[in-house]
């Protein structure tokens, strides 16, 4: 991980992102995808913010990213999260279909710190693993009928 320098500071921060879609709908799939990674690498670069890695599944969001000290992690989030959802519905606004209240991701956010080291690696190639891994297709639950049984048929 690199050092990063800036007027009277040098720092190593990085944190590891994770927030939903809105009612876990799964909305996020083919140029969805590449436009809210190239929303994201955009912001990055507009608020200095060093991005390491970026995946998106279905319906969620991994981002592996730094920011200078003074910026609040809280604040950053924000920042990520509120541009991104502008430029969805600008982009996609067939998404207002499955996403009503004016929203598209959820309330809350995961967020940890990632120090330097191994730990650093093994994070930034989950994230980058993002929908990408062979998903076997989900097959639905699938109930099974059982003759009934008397109970004089279990009678010895």
């Amino acid at each position: 991980m690199k050092i990063e320098e800036r007027a009277h500071c040098r720092y190593q921060i990085r944190y590891h992102i994770v927030w939903k879609v809105k009612y876990s709908r799964h909305i996020l799939f083919g140029s969805r995808i590449s436009f809210l990674t190239q929303i994201i690498t955009s912001i990055a670069e507009r608020y200095e913010y060093a991005l390491q890695a970026v995946g998106v599944d279905d319906n969620h969001i991994h981002v592996f990213v730094g920011a200078h000290p003074a910026i609040a992690p809280a604040k950053l989030v924000q920042t990520l999260k509120s541009i991104t959802a502008r430029e969805m519905y600008r982009r996609f606004p067939e998404i207002k279909r499955f996403l009503w209240g004016g929203a598209v991701w959820a309330i809350g956010y995961y967020i940890r710190t990632v120090s330097d080291g191994p730990i650093d690696r093994v994070v930034k190639q989950y994230v980058e693993q993002q929908n990408k891994t062979n998903k076997s297709p989900k097959k639905p639950y699938q109930l099974k009928l059982v003759p009934k049984v008397t109970t004089t048929e279990l009678a010895p």
